[in-house]
């Protein structure tokens, strides 16, 4: 078996790559591509560390979780509203920086998620 240590590094890593791959492939941009990966990678590493370390106190879909929902909705609307059709860049770039967004928001909750459970488990 895995350690608890192994498997989100795994995952991100995964993450991190196969985002960071597709949107260079779409985008050709290194830097967008990097960025992104690495907020998708890092989003999802520390969703499987919480999940195995804290699965008891994870949050489920109660109505607890309003908040991170609202935040959830709000980023969303940022990135395709924000960065919509009418922003002067082509389809492929703002895309990337769409999910650039998406991924910043996302790995944002999940750290300030199980920072939480950390220090309430202490």
């Amino acid at each position: 078996m895995m350690s608890h240590r192994t498997l989100p590094s795994l995952v991100g890593l995964l993450v991190a790559v196969l985002v960071g791959s597709g949107l260079y492939w779409l985008a050709e941009n290194v830097g967008l591509a990097l960025a992104t990966g690495i907020a998708w990678g890092g989003g999802f590493a520390t969703v499987v560390y919480g999940e195995r370390q804290y699965s008891a106190h994870y949050p489920g879909s109660e109505w607890s979780n309003k908040w991170s929902t609202l935040g959830t909705v709000l980023i969303t609307i940022a990135a395709t509203v924000g960065i919509g059709s009418s922003f002067p860049v082509s389809f492929e770039l703002r895309l990337g920086l769409q999910f650039l967004v998406i991924g910043t928001g996302f790995v944002g909750s999940m750290v300030a998620t199980v920072a939480e459970l950390e220090r309430n488990a202490a």
